[in-house]
């Protein structure tokens, strides 16, 4: 696995002088660091941020480890995980000012943030002396080092697949897809178009482009770049994937991009109301799709593998997610690592019923499979959910970032004027790869 070193110096620099203005806070962190040898001592407590809201796992879990360990009480503050969280999260970092011991980002661009501007601790020492072996647990791919140290454990596996209307597929005649491709999902969708129900739907989006998918499915690691570190747009993996999505727009088997721009709307909303007969999502939307208050219904949800460009590769867009680390100043890095790595062994599975599936290879996912439906198996295709739980995928990963944000944002308005009929896909293909080199170039200088 490569290691992301590229830094960001403002920012660095930003951190060093907000942290050092704040001396008499480092200093008493140090001595506290110092007298306790940074040790699980007595009477400990953690501070631990995250952005899922209490009610959802992370309340059950701390719980589970207060009563176990009372040398070592944690307590969970929730940060909406959004530019206002983010920054007020950055802030206690900088500032020292009731920070948090240890805390989860969400996405590499958050991570990236962190590790650059020093408020993430190196776990390598951690890890040796608690003999937490990584890559038996998650797995030495699936962490990417900074300046050749590890910096944070994942401790979500978020798994993108298709999720279907039992009841529609049967009424066509079909099963649950177990291996296929973009153009059989295409065709699947062209089957189950039927008056008010459409056949499918994909959230439009930068992130949801079937061309993104296609691109990964044929480059699965920094799938945005070019070895030269310019942008990969040009790809005939793109213009596949492009095609595929115009396709269905103009053949009324999915809402049009602008319609569901306008209109915001959402997979699991189409897909639990009866206006799409399947829907791109992933193990997020579980608690939707269990909420039947909200979308009371008569069919039940079955579970596919996200297609892939070809059959057999089991790539899967989704990957590794709620980075934990541990503050760089933390006085108790010993004790928050011994949370983490409970967490990640064990503790972790009280947040599976709302959707969050343990990054741990050790995991049962049988038992996470039933974890998940819970008493919704009259709703839930627990057989089709646990293939795809179980299956081996390789995920999506992002080492890269050079003009990350402007790229993708390229890509999301060059695909848009193909899909309205602005420009046909050559010129788009075109367009995207000169505006996306520009922006690659300009962030260089």
């Amino acid at each position: 696995m490569k290691t992301w070193v590229k830094g960001t110096v403002a920012l660095a620099l930003a951190s060093t002088m907000i942290i050092s203005g704040c001396g008499s806070n480092a200093k008493s962190t140090a001595d506290e660091a110092q007298n306790n040898g940074g040790s699980a001592a007595k009477g400990v407590k953690l501070k631990l941020w995250g952005g899922v809201p209490e009610e959802n796992g992370p309340k059950a879990v701390v719980d589970n480890w207060n009563k176990s360990h009372p040398d070592i009480q944690v307590e969970y503050v929730r940060y909406v995980n959004d530019d206002t969280g983010n920054t007020k999260l950055d802030t206690a970092l900088m500032t020292q000012s009731d920070a948090p011991d240890l805390f989860f980002s969400y996405g590499e661009n958050n991570l990236f943030r962190r590790e650059n501007a020093g408020m993430t601790a190196s776990l390598d020492e951690l890890v040796k002396k608690a003999a937490f072996n990584v890559d038996e647990v998650i797995g030495n791919d699936n962490v990417i080092k900074f300046k050749d140290q590890i910096h944070y454990l994942p401790g979500y596996k978020n798994i993108d697949f298709v999720v279907l209307n039992k009841k529609a597929l049967e009424a066509a005649g079909e099963k649950v897809p177990t291996d296929w491709t973009w153009e059989e999902f295409a065709a699947l969708a062209a089957k189950l178009n039927n008056g008010a129900m459409k056949g499918a739907f994909v959230t439009p989006g930068a992130d949801l482009l079937i061309g993104k998918f296609t691109l990964v499915g044929s480059k699965p690691n920094d799938s945005l770049y070019t070895e030269d570190g310019l942008t990969n747009f040009n790809n005939p993996a793109m213009q596949k994937g492009l095609e595929i999505q115009k396709s269905l727009y103009d053949k009324g088997i999915m809402v049009p991009w602008a319609e569901a721009i306008a209109n915001k709307l959402d997979p699991a909303n189409e897909l639990l109301t009866g206006k799409a007969a399947m829907v791109y999502g992933g193990a997020w939307m579980m608690r939707s799709l269990k909420d039947t208050a909200k979308y009371p219904r008569d069919f039940a949800v079955a579970f596919a593998p996200a297609p892939q460009l070809e059959k057999g590769k089991n790539v899967n867009n989704g990957g590794m997610n709620d980075f934990m680390s541990i503050n760089a100043n933390s006085a108790n890095k010993e004790a928050a690592f011994q949370f983490m790595s409970w967490y990640l062994t064990e503790g972790n599975m009280g947040m599976v019923e709302g959707g969050r599936i343990p990054t741990s290879k050790k995991a049962d996912f049988d038992k996470i499979t039933k974890l998940v439906v819970g008493d919704s198996s009259s709703i839930l295709d627990e057989a089709s959910l646990s293939q795809v739980l179980k299956a081996n995928y390789t995920f999506a990963t992002r080492v890269k970032s050079d003009a990350f944000s402007q790229i993708t944002n390229v890509m999301k308005e060059e695909a848009e004027k193909y899909f309205m009929n602005v420009q046909p896909v050559d010129k788009t293909l075109e367009a995207m790869k000169k505006r996306g080199d520009q922006a690659i170039q300009s962030a260089k200088k």
